[in-house]
């Protein structure tokens, strides 16, 4: 952790923002499960989104990795909280 900051000493600067960060991220994962799951179902077959095109299910692959690694930062950055809370 320590060289990390010493690398970037901005990112500091940016936990007080923390709350502002994962909000504004999940809004806009939010927003992606619109354009990536719900929209293609509307698209006629043969349009770029259309649920079975190539390039869809590239996105649904990057929509769910970036999902989880969401989860994991705010499993780690939450819950390392609560658990020192506790100690």
């Amino acid at each position: 952790m320590a060289s990390l900051i010493e690398a970037a000493p901005w990112i500091v600067a940016l936990e007080r923002y923390r709350l502002v960060l994962f909000g504004v991220s999940g809004v806009f994962l939010g927003l992606n499960y619109w354009m990536v799951v719900v929209r293609p179902r509307q698209c006629a077959s043969g349009e770029i989104c259309h649920v079975e095109s190539p390039f869809m299910r590239f996105n649904r692959r990057l929509y769910w990795i970036s999902l989880a690694l969401f989860g994991v930062a705010l499993i780690v950055t939450y819950g390392s909280l609560l658990v020192l809370r506790w100690m």
